[in-house]
């Protein structure tokens, strides 16, 4: 065999090893594809939930302000508490409120409020004890 058939087969055989080659180049491209594709979906999920459990928590802020509010403008009046979870109304969505009251003195009241909601699977909720003067009437 001369020099040139040697050399046509071994060009041959390069061209076979290469073919081969490119098939393992192509499977680790999809490979590395799908794995990168499937990291930011999770990634995208994941600042969905949070973005979401922030807006309930947003929202469960202004809940317990507004009904704060409402206890410190009518001095806590006792019908304004709820032994019994209460739904909060259309824009606070499935959120309920339930409040408690003790009597310190004649001028001060401690004050237990408590803001629930669904959260997925589970119950989320905030509660907050604070104080209430009540001044003197004259």
């Amino acid at each position: 065999m001369g020099w040139k058939a040697a050399m046509i087969l071994r060009i041959g055989e390069m061209k076979k090893n290469k073919t081969g080659f490119m098939l393992l180049e192509a499977l680790l491209s999809v490979v590395i594809v799908s794995v990168s594709l499937t990291l930011i979906a999770e990634s995208l999920l994941t600042n969905l939930k949070t973005t979401e459990r922030f807006q309930e928590m947003t929202t469960a802020f202004m809940g317990l302000e507004n009904r704060l509010g409402l206890l410190y403008a009518t001095n806590a009046s006792p019908e304004d508490f709820n032994q019994y979870p209460k739904d909060l109304g259309k824009p606070f969505g499935s959120m309920t409120s339930l409040s408690r009251t003790e009597n310190i003195n004649d001028n001060l009241k401690t004050v237990d409020l408590e803001i629930n909601w669904p959260s997925g699977k589970h119950k989320a909720g905030l509660d907050i004890t604070t104080m209430v003067y009540i001044p003197d009437e004259k």
